[in-house]
């Protein structure tokens, strides 16, 4: 069947491995951290991201209308936006995973509809070299929060960023694979045909391979 047992073709072929952020890398969804402490509860939360799956709102109006939110707070710094992100919790073996991997010669990217900063905190803090984030915290001279620039969709925007890797690495896009775990992930499985995604996600069902940790990943890759 198609999600038992491993491929040993996939150890020749995959040459670059895309990991998400948000509840794959990290345990928490960085977005509901923010919203959190910087005052959007839950069901304006649900509110918002109803509007535009619906479509009633693009997605860069669904930012601007966080932004408004953010922008009351006190903590909508640098600093403050800054200390929130940072209290994530890695996924255990996450270390050691990027660390088997990139020792066994793989290019390891970070591709995430999260925030520039914590993107750019958790690459050097796990040494992953090429890492892109969907969306990009501006701030003022006082480094007051002031805007919210974004690439468009998450689905969409992953997918160029892989796109750009691949011409950057000289890298097939069949010669990657993409782990991740929502629907925001699922324009990198369908293009690579090579997502892997934990048990019990929602999109078991789109997924190449199925792992229960990532230790089974050692048995992919």
């Amino acid at each position: 069947k198609k999600k038992e047992g491993y491929n040993i073709k996939s150890k020749e072929s995959i040459r670059l491995i895309c990991f998400d952020l948000d509840e794959t890398l990290i345990m928490e969804s960085s977005w509901k951290k923010l919203h959190s402490a910087l005052g959007i509860s839950e069901d304006e939360d649900g509110r918002m991201f109803k509007e535009y799956k619906e479509g009633r709102i693009s997605y860069s109006d669904w930012n601007n209308k966080v932004l408004e939110y953010y922008l009351k707070h006190k903590d909508a710094t640098r600093a403050g936006i800054t200390s929130i992100l940072s209290g994530y919790e890695y996924r255990k073996g996450t270390r050691e995973i990027i660390s088997y991997l990139k020792d066994k010669g793989n290019e390891v990217v970070l591709i995430s509809g999260s925030i520039d900063i914590l993107i750019t905190i958790i690459a050097n803090d796990l040494g992953i070299k090429w890492a892109k984030a969907v969306n990009t915290f501006i701030f003022d001279e006082d480094d007051r929060l002031v805007a919210i620039h974004d690439n468009g969709p998450d689905t969409d925007a992953k997918v160029r960023y892989l796109e750009s890797f691949c011409e950057l690495l000289n890298i097939k896009i069949s010669e990657c694979a993409c782990i991740g775990d929502g629907p925001n992930d699922l324009g990198l499985f369908r293009l690579t045909g090579h997502g892997v995604t934990f048990r019990g996600t929602r999109i078991e069902k789109e997924s190449w391979k199925i792992i229960d940790s990532f230790d089974d990943l050692k048995n992919i890759f």
